[in-house]
C-alpha cells in the first residue's frame, strides 16, 4: 500500500474525530524546566487546506526532533503492504457472507456498489480493511484525498536531515486494524456504512475544529457518538493508544532536547486525551 493511501488508513482509524476552544491545534507542553510540542494533525487533506496553520511552522523551528506516530517510511516497504494484507483476510472458510445478517451483507453490497466497488473484493477481508476501502472510495469522491499534516512534515524532516523518533512501530496499527470489530463483524460493518454515510456533512466540520484547536467541538461530533455507540472501538483505538504513549511523552520531557510529536487530532481531544492526561500529571499545556 503507498505511503498516500497508508496516510488515508491512519485519518481513518485516528482522526475520526473536553478541552475548550484555544484557537490552534498545537500546545506547548512544560514541567516547568524542560518543554515539548504537541501537534494535532489531520492526515488527509485537500489542495485548499494549505497553507497549514501557522502554529505547526513555529513549534517545528522551535524543535529539534520531530516525533510521529509510526514510521511512515516503513509504511511505504512492500513488506509492510504484504503483512497489511495477510492479516487483513479471513481465514479458516470465514468471510463477511458468513459472519454477517443477509441485511447487513445487503446494505454493504448496496454502498459498495454505489462506489464502483465489487463485492468479491471485500468478501474476504476484516472489517477494518472494508472500513479502509470504503472510506478510501468515499474521500476521493469528495476530493480530499491529498497529503496530510504527518506526510508533509516527514518529508520535510527527512529533505532537512531532522532527527524523527516515532510512538510505536507500524506493526502495532496493523494489529489494531485487524482486531476492530472481532467477534462482532456485523454491529461493526453496520456501524462503518453509518459513519462514512455522515463524512460529507462532518468533514468539513472536522476540518474546521481542527484548524481553529476547537477540540471540544471535534470531541462532541464525532469521539462522543464514538464511545457511546462503539465503547470497545473507543477504547482500543483511543485510549489504550493514549495511554500507552504517555510514558512515552513523559520520557521525552526528561531530555534537553525539544521534540515536537505530531498526532493525530483526535488524540488530543477529551478527558482521555493526551493534553488531559499530560495535564493530570501536573505538566501545563499552553495552546500556541
Amino acid at each position: 500500500m503507498r505511503a498516500k493511501k497508508w496516510a488515508m488508513v491512519l485519518w481513518i482509524l485516528f482522526s475520526t474525530l473536553g478541552i475548550v476552544y484555544a484557537g490552534s491545534p498545537v500546545w506547548e507542553v512544560s514541567n516547568g524546566t524542560t518543554r515539548l510540542f504537541i501537534g494535532g494533525t489531520i492526515h488527509v487533506l485537500g489542495q485548499n487546506d494549505y497553507p497549514l496553520p501557522p502554529a505547526f511552522d513555529r513549534a517545528y523551528k522551535n524543535s529539534q526532533t520531530l516525533v510521529f506516530e509510526t514510521d511512515i517510511a516503513q509504511t511505504q516497504d512492500p513488506e509492510f503492504a504484504k503483512t497489511l494484507m495477510g492479516q487483513m483476510v479471513y481465514t479458516d472458510n470465514k468471510n463477511l457472507k458468513t459472519l454477517l445478517t443477509p441485511k447487513t451483507f445487503d446494505d454493504l453490497a448496496r454502498f459498495a456498489g454505489e462506489r464502483g466497488i465489487p463485492m468479491e473484493v471485500l468478501t474476504p477481508f476484516k472489517p477494518g480493511m472494508v472500513m479502509v476501502f470504503l472510506t478510501l472510495a468515499e474521500i476521493e469522491r469528495l476530493g480530499v484525498a491529498g497529503i496530510g499534516v504527518d506526510e508533509f512534515y516527514f518529508k520535510k524532516a527527512t529533505a532537512d536531515q531532522r532527527q524523527m523518533k516515532f510512538l510505536e512501530p507500524p506493526m502495532d496499527q496493523i494489529q489494531f486494524l485487524a482486531k476492530i470489530g472481532e467477534g462482532k463483524e456485523n454491529q461493526m460493518i453496520a456501524y462503518i456504512l453509518e459513519d462514512i454515510g455522515k463524512l460529507p456533512d462532518l468533514l468539513p466540520i472536522m476540518k474546521k475544529a481542527w484548524r481553529s484547536g476547537n477540540n471540544e467541538l471535534m470531541y462532541q461530533q464525532t469521539l462522543a457518538p464514538l464511545k457511546k455507540e462503539y465503547p470497545d472501538l473507543y477504547q482500543t483505538i483511543m485510549v489504550k493508544r493514549n495511554r500507552a504513549w504517555l510514558p512515552v511523552i513523559q520520557k521525552m520531557m526528561t531530555t534537553p532536547e525539544v521534540e515536537f510529536i505530531l498526532v493525530g487530532t483526535a488524540h488530543l481531544a477529551g478527558d482521555q486525551g493526551l493534553i488531559s492526561l499530560l495535564e493530570k500529571k501536573g505538566y501545563k499545556a499552553i495552546n500556541q
